[in-house]
């Protein structure tokens, strides 16, 4: 047989059945840098199963072929992802038709490996055996790609996607254009949905688990729960259409063009470069202009500056229990909005241009009360278009004036232990976390949870082993040890049982904090952490590991928990711990055997330097 080259497309045929198993061998991906997230609701879903079971045809399905790190053929989905996933979840009885579900045993030899990986039980009543097993040799019409780069498959689907009103304008913006600030704009978003995963390519079974909640369906992240729903500033349709991406744009682009430039349909296109569907290179001034920025500022810089405005923005409203919309009472939706970002802008200057720090949560808050009714429709668009530049300065100066003294002026090089800036940061490690756990760890505390509240020397000796583990993983890799988070429902119950503490909790984590058991040893938290970090020290830890553990450790706060923070970072060969090599496999930390030590010693010799 041929090998397809560059640039060529090839049709063939896929069975339901086929495909299933390489979604479970996880040979299905998805590239997060212009898919969508999963929308389609369960009647949509159904609707397509039903086409499935009558023998009816569906539309072609479109992907790109290439080649994993290991040499392996993979399949990213170009178009048809909603209903790929409609055709999975059928699969795994995440819904049912006509009152019945898939019947599992239909799988035959792969039932337990669906049921090992997948989690998934058979739910009743159980369809025919016969009618599932038709359901799975359904042949699916494929057409694959074999692109010569990846801008080339951002341009396809930007093109398969741009007709009709199939993906919302802000949606084919980050479609069709591979730059420093769609890149930017997409990390900042999914970063605060809570959708974050470590990397662009994700397998497209994990893909539930990265998106957004929809009606009748349990997806990964709870819509109502998202920050711009909760604080009443955009409608759940409304972050399905990307619109929150919309508005973190809008603050982005202010953050980086001086002097201020309007807010309009216009100027998001030109930062994109997007004109039309036939458009191919982006060559607009302020395309170039943007993206320049922000590689002279660094696209890290701009992603900490506006994660750690966010975290300061989310400590003011803590103060109460008033969303942000009914805290400023702008007469309108679009209103609160742009209040939103003008304050957002006005913290950023505060913060990063004028040096100063917030002093004052609650006086913040109490300044931002009403806000909205006290601006002028000239001041404050009542819609989320055409803010012109001279209006948009004078409001973000007449907040920047309201806000002032909840402020004070930051000393140098200040960075006070569990301040505001790192509660963003550990939603990151924790979304990270569902995706790929080798890198983070989390433990509800150091004490142990019984009525004794002794110290937990067997929990302490396993948080070594798994920093030990971590730092082997490879020269420059960074993890994470989280202690003050419960890993499941029992243990959160019992802190709340011992401690009276009740979780705040963010996508299957519950965060309890450490500050708890401070008293419980006789200590205030600032001496339980020097306590703590001095145990470190003295453990079985490699020196050396040990040292840069506790020099770069801290104490997060989170909601009023504070987290303690273990800071893991490689050195230039694996360490020891009590005299066993250990290493990290998905969220287990396993013994190496002295045979083996070959395996993990060359990761450190024949990494790139």
């Amino acid at each position: 047989m041929t090998t397809p080259s560059a640039g060529e497309l090839t049709v063939s045929g896929a069975s339901v059945r086929h495909l299933y198993d390489l979604y479970l061998s996880d040979r299905l991906r998805v590239n997060r840098r212009y898919q969508r997230k999963l929308v389609w609701n369960m009647e949509e879903k159904q609707r397509l199963v039903d086409s499935l079971l009558e023998n009816l045809p569906v539309p072609l399905f479109f992907m790109a072929s290439t080649e994993s790190t290991d040499g392996a053929i993979e399949l990213e989905l170009i178009d048809g992802m909603q209903r790929l996933n409609a055709i999975f979840s059928f699969i795994e009885n995440e819904f049912s038709t006509n009152g019945a579900y898939f019947n599992l045993a239909s799988l035959g030899s792969s039932a337990t490996r669906v049921a090992q990986i997948s989690k998934v039980q058979q739910r009743e009543p159980i369809i025919p055996e016969g009618v599932c097993a038709r359901f799975l040799d359904y042949t699916l019409a494929l057409s694959v790609f074999h692109p010569k780069e990846d801008a080339s498959v951002s341009e396809v689907f930007r093109r398969i996607n741009s007709g009709g009103r199939r993906l919302s304008r802000q949606n084919i913006r980050q479609a069709g254009t591979l730059s420093p600030l769609a890149d930017l704009v997409r990390v900042i978003s999914s970063r605060i949905r809570g959708d974050i995963s470590p990397g662009d390519a994700v397998a497209f079974r994990v893909m539930p688990q990265l998106s957004i909640t929809n009606r009748g369906l349990d997806y990964g992240v709870q819509v109502d729960d998202i920050f711009w729903v909760r604080e009443d500033l955009l409608q759940p349709t409304e972050v399905r259409e990307s619109a929150d991406e919309q508005l973190v744009l809008d603050i982005i682009a202010d953050f980086l063009m001086d002097p201020l430039t309007e807010t309009s349909t216009r100027m998001r296109d030109q930062y994109y470069g997007y004109t039309s569907i036939d458009h191919e290179h982006p060559t607009t001034p302020s395309y170039t202009e943007i993206n320049s920025a922000i590689e002279a500022y660094d696209p890290r810089v701009v992603e900490d500056h506006f994660m750690h405005v966010y975290d300061i923005v989310r400590s003011i409203l803590a103060q109460d229990s008033s969303t942000f919309a009914s805290l400023v009472n702008c007469a309108t939706e679009s209103g609160s909005r742009r209040c939103f970002h003008a304050t957002f802008l006005a913290i950023y200057e505060l913060t990063y241009k004028e040096g100063m720090r917030l002093s004052s949560p609650r006086t913040a808050w109490g300044h931002l009360s009403g806000i909205g009714s006290l601006m002028t429709a000239t001041a404050l668009p009542m819609h989320d278009d055409d803010w012109q530049p001279a209006p948009k300065r004078r409001t973000v100066d007449a907040i920047k004036g309201i806000l002032r003294n909840a402020f004070e002026m930051r000393e140098a090089a200040a960075h006070n232990l569990g301040r505001y800036g790192w509660a963003s940061q550990l939603e990151k490690l924790m979304g990270n976390a569902i995706v790929e756990q080798q890198s983070f760890d989390c433990k509800q505390g150091f004490l142990r949870l019984d009525t004794s509240r002794q110290f937990d020397e067997k929990a302490f000796t396993k948080i070594c082993r798994t920093i030990t583990a971590i730092a082997n993983t490879g020269p420059r890799v960074t993890g994470y040890v989280a202690v003050g988070i419960a890993d499941n429902e029992q243990h959160a119950e019992k802190v709340k049982e011992l401690d009276s503490v009740q979780s705040e909790r963010f996508r299957g984590f519950h965060v309890v904090g450490i500050e708890r058991e401070a008293p419980l040893v006789s200590k205030s938290l600032n001496d339980y952490w020097m306590w703590l970090c001095q145990l470190l020290k003295s453990s079985g830890l490699d020196p050396d590991l040990a040292g840069r553990v506790t020099a770069e450790s801290k104490l997060v706060n989170y909601r009023g928990r504070m987290v303690a923070l273990l800071h893991v970072s490689s050195g230039t060969q694996p360490y020891f711990f009590e005299n066993t090599l250990l290493e990290r496999s998905g969220s287990e930390t396993l013994v190496v055997e002295q045979n083996d030590y070959f395996r993990v010693f060359q990761r450190f010799t024949t990494a790139p330097r």
